[in-house]
């Protein structure tokens, strides 16, 4: 299952094209009983972020197909400290002021 995670890129079917990427390791996680988005930062610099993510963070929509797998896996990079890359949507849709996810790959890190 391990080797699994380490290969696996998960996509969520969008209509939008990506704006901007960030990638390192996870080092907040967000979650409210008043909506369905996880929200999270990573500790590389945020690159070509939307205007709308004031809070600087990206967020996963667990309505959208996929959502709870690309949430699955960055719980999964955040565990056990290890770096992501992660693509946006473009848009603040999922959360006013937090950037959609698109895609987010596990990367794998060298001895």
């Amino acid at each position: 299952m391990r080797a699994f995670l380490f290969s696996i890129l998960v996509s969520l079917s969008v209509t939008g094209h990506a704006a901007g990427s960030w990638s390192g390791k996870v080092v907040e996680l967000r979650a409210s009983n008043v909506t369905n988005t996880i929200l999270f930062s990573l500790s590389g610099e945020l690159e070509k972020p939307a205007s709308c993510n004031e809070w600087k963070m990206y967020a996963i929509d667990l309505r959208n197909p996929g959502g709870e797998q690309v949430f699955e896996l960055v719980k999964y990079a955040y565990l056990n400290n290890l770096a992501i890359e992660a693509s946006s949507l473009g848009t603040c849709r999922s959360h006013w002021k937090s950037e959609g996810v698109k895609e987010v790959l596990l990367l794998r890190t060298t001895p």
